[in-house]
Order: structure tokens, then C-alpha cells, then sequence
């Protein structure tokens, strides 16, 4: 056989072409994708941990469920951890604690608690959630979720007996919220996971105490003030505590605020639209993967979806909230907001 030369190729002799530029919509989306992309994951499973059970209750007729299955995909938010083991116990962890807050309030709905016994229930899950996240390190931590859990199904209008189907919706969503949390993988997106840091058990009791001081303070504000919807104040309460320190706290609050009155303006925009109760289910769900996406980016534009997502799963399992109704709720959440500032000064005064 004879041996050839190998000439040179032409596509060696030659530059590459330049690739053709992207259309600018692409081009945005692509920037938008890689600066989100820690995000992208855990929010798609959180969002997925709501649509899915949403999904089946708005195709079995049942949207006024919505806001049980929406408490119990919150149980996915506690899954950032990229060791799934690590995962699996803090899902599992959070998903006890949350389905204990939520289910004692399912269970008491039917007596209508309000005044000091609503605020004396507030406060002991402020105390147990804050001491649980603490001890165990989960993220994220504080006590808001649980609270507003409590107080937010306690005063559901559910009749004589507790709804068992809510209760169902419930505890099938947070159990499949840690199934899923399983089944993910999250590999590069876990860069910037805070990791697991728990409190020691003095600081963790004095941080419960300052938590059950806020609440109190804020619940009898409300209370002597005859503000109605208690449950939102004492959820508001407890946001800025999950700062540090006073900067962090006001930065907290003021993105509580911020957070807040921007989804009001966006609920006002829903409202313009009209949308059938089928339509707003869908745009709960929606509203979830948002949420989650920005919770640890920017807390206040976060809220700025969450704000309207509590605002219309609420509306959807009591037909009679009016206009007067919601604006009542978000200045009850801004009062507990600032409590929560003032209590956290107050009883709190040493930096974590």
C-alpha cells in the first residue's frame, strides 16, 4: 500500500464563521436563565410539589381546596440541600412540623377561635417551629410558615366539623412534596446552599422566648386595637426575626412592606381580569414557582407574588372575602411587620 500525504484541510486554513448573533428576545431569555439558574430547580420542584396536587383538586372539581394543598407544598421549600439523605430529613422534619401546625388549626376551625385563644395557639407554634428550625438547622428558618398555617386555617369557615377533605388535601401534598424532593436532582444548582448551621439550645430557647414576646405583643396591639384577622398580624410578626441582626431586620421589613403592597397590585390586576374560579386555581399555581424562585434572590419580589397567591387561595375557600376583607388582612400583616421590628429591638437586642 502506498502512503498518501494527508493534505490540509480547507477548515483548517480558514477561521470559523462567526456564529449568527441570537434574536434579542432568545438573548434575554438566555441571560435571564444562566443569572437564575440556582433557582431554576427548586422552584420548578416546589411549583411542580403545587401543581400537581392542584391540578387534580381543580379537576375533581374541588378549587376551594386550594389553599390546604398550598400549606402543604411549603413542606418542599425546606429541600435546598444538595445530600439527599440531608434532604430527606429536613423535608421530613418540616413536613411534621408544618402538618402538626396545620392540622391543630383543621381541627379547632369549627370553633371559630379568635381573640387570646387564636393568639395563645400563635404563640406556642411560634415557640415549637422556632425552637424545631433552630435545633435542626432548616432553611429556611423562623417561624412564619407554621404560624400562618395555624392561624390561617383556624379561622377557615368550614361548618360545624372539620374538613376532612382539606385535611386530605393537606397531608397528601406535603407527602408528595417529599416524595418529589427525592426524586430531584439538583447538581450545579446547589451552589450558594447556606448549609445546615443549628443553634445551640440556650441561644434557640431565648431566640423561642423572643418569639413568643413579639407575637404577644403584637396579638394584644391588635386585639386592643379590635383589629379583625389576627392571624395576619401574628404572621407578620415573626418576619423580621428571621434576620440577624436590627439592619437585617428593618432590610426584612421593609421588604415585607414593599413585598406586600406590590402584590396588591398585582391581586388588583387579577381582580381586573375577571377570571372564572377555574382560571384563578391555575394562577395560584402559577404564582408558586415565582415565589420560590426568588425567596432566597430578593424576598421582597417574592412576596410580591406570594402576596396574591395567599390573597386569592384564601378568597377561593371563603366565597364571601370582599374588597374591604383583603385590605383588613394586608394592614393586619404591615401591624404585625412592624410589631415584629419593635419586639425584635426590644427583646432581642443581642446579634446572631
Amino acid at each position: 500500500m502506498s502512503n498518501h500525504p494527508q493534505m490540509p484541510t480547507e477548515q483548517a486554513d480558514t477561521p470559523k464563521a462567526d456564529r449568527p448573533a441570537l434574536p434579542p428576545a432568545v438573548a434575554v431569555w438566555r441571560r435571564l436563565v444562566l443569572s437564575h439558574s440556582p433557582e431554576i430547580r427548586p422552584a420548578l420542584r416546589v411549583g411542580f410539589g403545587l401543581a400537581i396536587p392542584g391540578a387534580a383538586l381543580i379537576l375533581l372539581g374541588h378549587v376551594d381546596l386550594m389553599v390546604y394543598a398550598v400549606f402543604g407544598s411549603v413542606v418542599g421549600m425546606y429541600g435546598r440541600s444538595p445530600h439527599r439523605m440531608q434532604r430527606l430529613k429536613d423535608q421530613v422534619l418540616a413536613g411534621a412540623m408544618m402538618l402538626c401546625a396545620g392540622v391543630s388549626g383543621i381541627v379547632i376551625a369549627p370553633w371559630g377561635p379568635e381573640g387570646w385563644a387564636l393568639l395563645a395557639g400563635g404563640i406556642f407554634w411560634a415557640c415549637a417551629s422556632s425552637l424545631t428550625a433552630d435545633r435542626y438547622g432548616l432553611k429556611p428558618g423562623g417561624s412564619f410558615f407554621p404560624v400562618f398555617a395555624f392561624g390561617a386555617l383556624a379561622c377557615l369557615p368550614v361548618g360545624q366539623s372539620p374538613s376532612t377533605a382539606g385535611l386530605a388535601a393537606f397531608v397528601l401534598t406535603a407527602l408528595f412534596c417529599i416524595v418529589l424532593g427525592q426524586t430531584a436532582r439538583f447538581g450545579t444548582a446547589t451552589r450558594g446552599f447556606p448549609g445546615h448551621d443549628p443553634v445551640s439550645w440556650p441561644d434557640a430557647l431565648r431566640r423561642a422566648a423572643c418569639y413568643a414576646s413579639v407575637v404577644l405583643l403584637a396579638g394584644a396591639l391588635a386585639i386592643g386595637l379590635q383589629l379583625e384577622h389576627l392571624q395576619w398580624v401574628m404572621a407578620g410578626s415573626v418576619v423580621p426575626l428571621a434576620a440577624g441582626n436590627a439592619r437585617g431586620r428593618l432590610s426584612r421589613g421593609a421588604h415585607r412592606v414593599a413585598g406586600t403592597v406590590a402584590g396588591l397590585v398585582v391581586l388588583l390586576g387579577i381582580y381586573y381580569l375577571q377570571l372564572p374560579e377555574l382560571a384563578l386555581g391555575l394562577v395560584i399555581i402559577a404564582l408558586m414557582f415565582p415565589t420560590e424562585g426568588y425567596m432566597t434572590r430578593n424576598y421582597g419580589l417574592a412576596l410580591s407574588f406570594f402576596t396574591p397567591l395567599i390573597m386569592l387561595m384564601l378568597e377561593l375557600a371563603d366565597p364571601s372575602v370582599n374588597a374591604d376583607v383583603l385590605w383588613e388582612r394586608a394592614a393586619g400583616n404591615l401591624l404585625g411587620v412592624l410589631a415584629g421590628i419593635l419586639g425584635a429591638l426590644l427583646f432581642d437586642r443581642r446579634p446572631r
